[in-house]
Formats: structure tokens, sequence, C-alpha cells
């Protein structure tokens, strides 16, 4: 910025403008990135006028965690930055889906642990319009990609995960075409800021997205608990 020839006053004005931009506009992201999770939660789960604010209040208290830890680990792109950034995302799911399960019904909880795939996609579109500040259209596009990766990955995982003692490097390996098949789909609708930011970003994303796979449960349809009534 130039300000070599303002006068301190201006500048402190220039100064205090910009801040209080950065933060509207980082208070717009967080309530977009939230609103989206709980408007997913609200049509899959069929929340209640009740539950809907508190779910909201969770959500939004997650998509902050989460952009700090982006913003922490954000411009290291060391293998160790990423490990630390994955494992603190996955941390901060199990924050949510704690919360989460003391609002919900069991029948719903239930309800929202058979939906793998789309529980899977929800995660990496929320850490996506949160970091890279998607535009609706954008987490639109995004989380169908997602979507559409996730049912992939967990068909995927099934023959190495039937195993007792699933390897690590067994899971990457069957989760690699997947993963290559999605980022190519995600190129074709994020800007050139925003994919740089994705590569920056790719290894933690990644693990992130073969952790959950691997470690969610996976109950069959036939399990599955009746929608619950408002």
């Amino acid at each position: 910025m130039r300000i070599a020839a303002l006068t301190m006053a201006t500048a402190l004005a220039v100064s205090t403008s910009a801040v209080a931009q950065d933060t509207a506009t980082t208070t717009s992201n967080v309530q977009r990135v939230a609103q989206y999770s709980t408007d997913k939660l609200k049509s899959e789960l069929n929340l209640t006028a009740d539950q809907v604010p508190k779910v909201q209040k969770i959500n939004v208290a997650s998509t902050e965690a989460m952009q700090k830890l982006l913003a922490k680990y954000g411009s290291d792109t060391s293998a160790a930055a990423s490990s630390a950034l994955a494992k603190g995302m996955v941390a901060e799911i199990r924050s949510n889906q704690t919360a989460l399960k003391k609002v919900l019904t069991p029948a719903q909880w239930t309800l929202h642990q058979q939906h793998k795939a789309e529980r899977l996609a929800q995660t990496q579109t929320e850490l996506m319009a949160s970091d890279l500040n998607l535009t609706r259209q954008q987490i639109l596009d995004v989380s169908r990609i997602n979507l559409d990766g996730a049912n992939q990955l967990v068909a995927a995982l099934d023959k190495p995960l039937a195993g007792n003692k699933p390897t690590h490097q067994a899971i990457r390996e069957a989760a690699k075409p997947v993963m290559e098949t999605r980022d190519a789909a995600l190129h074709n609708v994020l800007t050139v800021d925003q994919w740089k930011k994705v590569q920056a970003k790719r290894l933690a994303f990644q693990e992130l997205f073969v952790q959950e796979a691997a470690a969610s449960p996976n109950p069959s349809p036939s399990a599955a608990a009746p929608r619950p009534k408002p």
C-alpha cells in the first residue's frame, strides 16, 4: 500500500477501513459456509425449527475453527505442516460431530451416520468453501464433484478395508485414481488462484478425505432408520 504521501490520520483511516473489510469478508464467508452445512443437514435429517439455530451455531464455530487451522498452516507446504493440518481438521470434525449428536435425536444421528459418502463430500466442500472463498455456484459445483468422488472412494476402499489389517499404503493406492479424477474435475471449476491454493494443501485435503473414508462406519441400507417427523 502506498502511504508515503498520506498524513498519519489518513493512513490510519485507510488501515482501519481495510481491516474492517477483511473482517466483514471473513464473517460473511464463515456464515455462508456454515449455512451451506446447516441447509444440507436440514434437508437430510428434516431438522425441526428448534434444531436449526442450534445446528447453525455449531457449524459457525466449526467453520471458524477450520479457518484458523487453514490460516495457521496455509503458507507452509511441508509434509509436516500438511500432516498437522490434516490431524487438526480430523479433530475438529470429531468435535463438530460430538456437538451435533447432542442436538439430534437418536434416529437423526443414526441416519446421519449412514450417509457416509454424503458426509465425506460435505466435509471437503466445507473446507474448500472456507479456504477458497467459493461463490455460490462454485459451492454447488464443488459439492457435486466431491459427492461423486466420495461415492467412488467408498467403493474403492471396500476391498482394502475388507482385510483384517488394511495397511495405510493399500488404502492410499486404492484411493489414488479416485483422487486424481476428482482433482481434475475441480480444476475445471476453480480459478487459477483457487487451484494454486488447493495444490498447496493437496496432501492435507487428500489425507483427510482418505482418513475419514477409511475410519467411518458404513451401515447397510437395511439398517437405515426412518426419517424423523418434524
